[in-house]
């Protein structure tokens, strides 16, 4: 309801009137507020004052005030009326109000009644702060370039800038600006003159990118530097670009560019800092006073940094580090890691000319370990102390490292390099370990010819643009450019290959550099997408042609060869038109055994902590797809479907079976944001999911009660599998250890093993808040595949039971229970992502099938088996799932099992985008650049939440149901080739998001915000996030004194008592442990989220196996966590393959004391290292300068002598 106000003091604020009318309308008690509702939302309204443009007061003395309801509206108007209403004075005058006839803004009526009152102090100070940084700075001169430590400094002594390249701003016909920006959290400064028509180029500082920053004069210049974490985003804009006089003015207007100048073009790949020298006398202290203003840190000042134009880039010596890295042709690894030296910024080519000498020496001598020496220094460099020349690093690190040798790649892995492009530069990196392909295994042996190359922002996020910057020209150009022409890296030429699917999604792809095979010739990259089969079915269509042959660069794990005679192609199930088998085949009892065998040789746990598959998720020549086992297939045989068939292959006598995934125990679904959002307005309780919670929560709380609980959140949750902590913690419960023992038991508790409960439990907790996952009881999620019975009655076969319509079969079999479980009852049943209504259906599980009828799924475990009849197939109705390895939850919690049905969404599926000649390499270069242009999943699945949390009929609302519909394409598009028009997304209804999206946001604003009434935005308020305390090392008597080692002790001897003969493992443990600690420091340095130069993981987040800084992209956070786990454990299992035998299974007694020899001198290593570490002070301890790995290479140690003491029956199965 709106009032006109008048009688306004023609000198008072929008600020003060609001804050007079809130005095009445949130008074508690009070006519709007009572005690109950005190803790609810203040009544929110709008003030709106006529402004008076002829100056001397602030407004015409009237103006509108907006309630957000009628009712609020007639209360207040009974409470004003007449001369003995509430009086409302403002100034001098008194306020009159009375109702108007005109109608709210539909989205002003929305940000009334959802978003949440605002303080008018809180935007009056920030208004004020915007003000107070509105006037500009006068650039004398802009300096691009590095800080450096010239050869005679001291490690006190400030760092030297050198200037790179400049523009001198003070000349006729230049012009610089510098200002704050301060609800854009930047500085900009501006290159240009506009009144000359000159295109007007921004360098962009933003507040998160400023490392540290320092004021000084210089020879009288007034000179502030910016030392950045990364390159500022670089703009170009046209300041007579002709105008429309509409809203299209205000879109693209500014274009992202690489470069201010061509000098400045040529250095931009390696230097990133910023000096600026101000004009106007006090502008330093204009600045530094700035500065406190945007809540920045305060400049250093008092320190003079020199600046020399000391030409480190200058071409001569780009072009002489270039000739040097082509003569290191024959030792490319080598030159990557010295051509990621200068590109990581870590070294600058004046330091590499000192260096060659001693790289060159290096190779020579030591060609086989050079370089992983040089891999290792290259994080050690980075991190080197102030007082520490490069010189000196790498003759230290030369002197360690020599004779460790790096762990090797096990079967299905190998060491892969890294590059990823920036707007402005090459990042380097690896090479790490990554999970191989088909193409990469059909090269075995020259893998170090092939690159993995990501596209990103300068920190490392996906692109990602204003409204008013055109950022889809700039990747045409720099992505475009690179991905047609190749481009120079250490000596070598790389020329765009491929992409897998997955990659595609992280915008990643592979380049490969042209090389001579023993066998096969000469490879390059049209030789090998030649070699992968016959596209020609796909050919017109660039985003299919891609996505067939991304299906040899799927991550896969190698099993059996088959011979052409065994396998086959089969018919699909269809009936009345309705496909029910696409994408799943079947697989013989005896291959699938085959196979099987194959990956537990692969597996570090020999398979004994997994169900042998009833299904695989494959790919086969140029099939892809899912196969269950059929016990009704005899020999070795494998039965592939039409539907499978992507493209054909070149008629291959034999071929290998390669695994992506294999299915060996059953999931646990969770709860998210989505799925919460759709059941919710479904009709399932906001308290459903509070007690979901509750109990995830105290779950994970009490974690510090006992060794049982700390243990089962690990195992629960996923946590610290590459250690197996959960394992070890049980394993010592069973010999009296416990963190709070009884009277018969002893206290294994830990400041350390503390950090590590603390790091699980935040780990935990950050997931529950931030991202809503929440495990659901009594429920599964699993593989799908279909009924294989009416395809048998087709055949002939008789007495056959088949699923009826819209039920399912799934019987799961967790690891180490005796018997499995037949899922039986009501279920809903999802696949995620869930976005639409209809995305989760009833269904039915029918228990254990009939004993007296033919069965083909009755040996199935772990999948669940949907019905092959009736009129719809289920899981294409669940967001047009299929069956080539999506996985399905299926929900058996009472609550959550609703009764109304609701039809599934129904999207026609089109024909692909085709073109009107066959494609070629560049029409694919073309769609990656466009993905990577209108890559909107995520844009819209986030869209969707929001605006389902904004509306009164939320997941219902025509625009969620429409983002639905946007949502499937957007999914799609990377086959079609149908992108979404970013246009076409509807905008959120008010603006302000729901106070849950703050989630990993860096110093939320919480004006940006209102509090959620939803279900998520109570789940997100009721968790509050402890931080993790800080570590406080405790000191060690002597080593193994401990009550582990005082419990283990008599037990390991007793054992090494009985070896009848001498040890026949011979190992320095000296050379294990410099190994695991310099992999693990290179992993932790490599996997960080931190952009401060040197900075790495804690040893707690390695070891519990997460990343806990923040990132606001949750899926490169979750990338890198998946790739530090993955290199984790590939460490240590090459660390225990040191130590143990070759198989504990077929060891004989002896050979496993061996181990058990080994892992006990690990330990007590373990702890001298700790001890002397401590000893050397507490402070060297805290900056990890000394005992990083220590106690994680105890962990290690401690699992073998366990693992050896369980193999030699020294422990029991139960606690004591």
């Amino acid at each position: 309801m709106e009032f006109y106000i008048r009688n306004v003091d023609f000198q008072a604020t929008e600020y003060e009137v609001t804050k007079k009318i809130a005095e009445v309308l949130h008074a508690c008690p009070g006519p709007f507020v009572s005690d109950a509702d005190a803790q609810h939302r203040p009544i929110n309204f709008r003030v709106m004052l006529e402004k008076n443009e002829c100056g001397g007061v602030r407004n015409k003395g009237f103006g509108s005030l907006r309630l957000p309801s009628k009712d609020v509206g007639l209360k207040f108007r009974r409470l004003v009326d007449g001369e003995d209403g509430v009086t409302i004075k403002v100034g001098k005058k008194r306020l009159k109000f009375a109702p108007t006839n005109n109608h709210i803004p539909s989205n002003m009526l929305v940000t009334l009644t959802k978003a949440p009152y605002v303080d008018p102090d809180i935007a009056q100070k920030r208004q004020e702060k915007i003000d107070a940084l509105s006037s500009d700075f006068r650039i004398a001169k802009v300096q691009i370039g590095i800080f450096y430590r010239p050869e005679c400094a001291g490690p006190l002594d400030p760092r030297t800038f050198s200037v790179e390249w400049q523009s001198n701003l003070l000349r006729v016909n230049e012009l610089g600006w510098l200002n704050f920006e301060y609800e854009h959290k930047l500085i900009r400064a501006k290159i240009g003159d506009p009144a000359r028509g000159q295109l007007l180029y921004s360098l962009i500082i933003t507040f998160a990118n400023i490392n540290k920053m320092a004021v000084g004069s210089d020879f009288g210049n007034q000179y502030v530097c910016f030392d950045l974490f990364t390159p500022p985003i670089i703009e170009r804009e046209d300041c007579n670009r002709t105008l429309t006089g509409t809203y299209t003015d205000k879109k693209n207007y500014r274009e992202r560019v690489g470069a201010i100048h061509p000098g400045h073009e040529q250095i931009a790949p390696y230097a990133h800092h910023i000096r600026i020298i101000l004009s106007e006398d006090g502008d330093l202290d204009k600045f530094t006073q700035f500065c406190k203003i945007a809540e920045l840190r305060p400049p250093i000042s008092g320190v003079r940094i020199e600046a020399i134009c000391q030409e480190f880039f200058a071409s001569k010596r780009l072009a002489w580090v270039q000739r040097w890295l082509k003569s290191l042709s024959s030792d490319w690894p080598v030159a990557f890691q010295i051509e990621a030296l200068l590109r990581n910024g870590i070294a600058n080519t004046k330091e590499l000319e000192n260096l060659r000498p001693k790289i060159d020496d290096l190779i020579r001598c030591h060609r086989p370990s050079a370089a992983a020496i040089m891999r290792y220094f290259m994080v050690k460099a980075a991190a080197r102390p102030p007082g520490q020349t490069i010189n000196k690093c790498f003759e230290r690190v030369v002197q360690e490292k020599l004779g460790n040798v790096r762990p090797g790649a096990p079967a299905g892995r190998f060491y892969c390099h890294r590059v990823t492009v920036t707007p402005t530069r090459l990042i380097l990196e690896g090479p790490n370990i990554l999970q191989s392909n088909r193409v990469i295994r059909e090269y075995e042996g020259y893998e170090g010819n092939f690159i993995r190359v990501d596209f990103r922002d300068e920190d490392r996020l996906q692109y990602r643009w204003d409204r008013e910057v055109d950022g889809a020209s700039f990747v045409r150009h720099r992505v475009g450019g690179l991905l047609k022409d190749g481009f120079e890296l250490a000596g070598k030429h790389f020329d765009f290959l491929a992409y897998s699917s997955s990659a595609l999604r992280e915008h990643a792809v592979w380049f490969v550099s042209s090389f001579q095979h023993d066998t096969k010739g000469l490879v390059n990259a049209h030789t090998i997408r030649s070699s992968l089969g016959d596209f020609s079915g796909c050919i017109y269509s660039p985003s299919k042609y891609a996505a067939r042959m991304a299906q040899a660069f799927t991550a896969t794990d190698p099993s059996v060869k088959i011979h052409r005679s065994q396998w086959s192609e089969m018919p699909d199930i269809v009936e009345n038109g309705v496909m029910f088998s696409d994408g799943v085949g079947t697989v013989s009892d005896e291959l699938g055994d085959l196979i099987w065998k194959t990956l537990c040789e692969a597996r570090r746990d020999g398979g004994t902590h997994a169900v042998k598959p009833s299904a695989y998720q494959i790919r086969f020549l140029g099939f892809k797809g899912v196969v269950a086992v059929d016990k009704q297939l005899k020999g070795i045989h494998l039965r592939l479907r039409e539907s499978m068939n992507k493209f054909k292959d070149h008629g291959e006598e034999y071929a290998m079976i390669e695994i992506a995934r294999p299915v060996v125990k059953p999931n646990t679904p969770h709860l998210n944001r989505p799925l919460i959002t759709v059941l919710e307005d479904r009709g399932a309780s906001k308290d459903t999911f509070m007690e979901l919670q509750q109990k995830v929560v105290a779950e994970a709380r009490t974690a510090h009660d006992s060794v049982n609980l700390f243990a089962g959140l690990l195992e629960s949750h996923g946590l610290s599998q590459s250690f197996r902590l959960a394992s070890t913690l049980w394993r010592l419960n069973t010999l009296g250890l416990e963190l709070n023992p009884t009277h018969l038991q002893r206290n294994i508790d830990t400041p350390f093993l503390a950090q590590l409960r603390a790091c699980a439990i935040n780990h935990v907790l950050r997931a529950v808040k931030h991202d809503a996952r929440i495990p659901i009881p009594n429920s599964y999620m699993l593989m799908g595949v279909t009924d294989e019975g009416p395809a048998y009655e087709k055949k002939g076969y008789s007495n056959v039971f088949k699923l009826p319509p819209g039920k399912i079969y799934a019987c799961v079999h967790k690891p180490g229970d005796s018997e499995p479980t037949w899922l039986h009852g009501p279920c809903m049943i999802s696949r995620s992502p869930v976005i639409h209504p209809g995305d989760v259906q009833q269904s039915y599980a029918i228990g254990k099938p009939p004993s007296d009828k033919l069965c083909l799924f009755g040996h199935l475990k772990n999948v669940v088996v949907f019905a092959s009849t009736g009129a719809t197939c289920l899981p294409n109705s669940l967001g047009g799932g299929d069956l080539d390895g999506d996985l399905y939850e299926i929900i058996q919690y009472p609550p959550l099992i609703l009764p109304d049905h609701y039809d599934p969404a129904s999207y026609p599926s089109g024909k692909p985008f085709t073109i009107e000649h066959p494609s070629t390499i560049d029409d694919v270069c073309n769609f990656v650049v466009e993905y990577i242009n209108s890559d909107v999943v995520g844009l819209v699945s986030d869209k969707h939440i929001t605006i389902a949390d904004q509306a009164s009929d939320g997941t219902f609302n025509e625009a969620c149901l429409k983002l639905a519909a946007l949502h499937s394409q957007a999914v799609d598009y990377p086959k079609n080739g149908w992108k979404v028009n970013v246009e076409d997304i509807p905008r959120n209804l008010i603006p302000y998001k729901p106070d849950w999206h703050a989630a990993e946001v860096e110093s939320p604003r919480p004006t940006d915000y209102y509090e959620s009434d939803r279900a998520l935005g109570h789940l997100y308020r009721n968790i509050k996030l402890d931080d993790i305390p800080t570590y406080i090392p405790q000191k060690l008597q002597k080593p193994l004194s401990d009550l582990i080692s005082v419990t283990l002790r008599p037990l390991v001897e007793r054992q090494l008592k009985r070896r009848e003969r001498p040890s026949k493992l011979n190992v320095s443990m000296n050379n294990i442990y410099s190994i695991y600690v310099d992999e693990l420091i290179y992993v932790a340095t490599c996997h960080t989220l931190s952009r401060v130069p040197g900075a790495r993981l804690r040893e707690e987040e390695i070891i519990v196996g997460t990343i806990l800084d923040k990132c606001s992209q949750k899926r490169f956070k979750n990338d890198r966590t998946y790739a530090m786990r993955e290199c984790i454990s590939v460490l240590i299992c090459d660390i225990r393959g040191r130590m143990l035998p070759e198989s504990m299974a077929d060891a004989s007694p002896d050979e496993v004391r061996d181990g058990l020899e080994n892992g006990w001198s690990a330990w007590a290593l373990s702890q001298e290292k700790y001890k002397a570490s401590y000893e050397e002070g507490k402070q060297a301890y805290d900056q990890g300068k000394q005992a990083y790995g220590t106690q994680s290479f105890g962990l290690v140690a401690l699992g073998i002598v366990l693992d050896c003491l369980e193999e030699l029956g020294e422990l029991s199965l139960t606690p004591a």
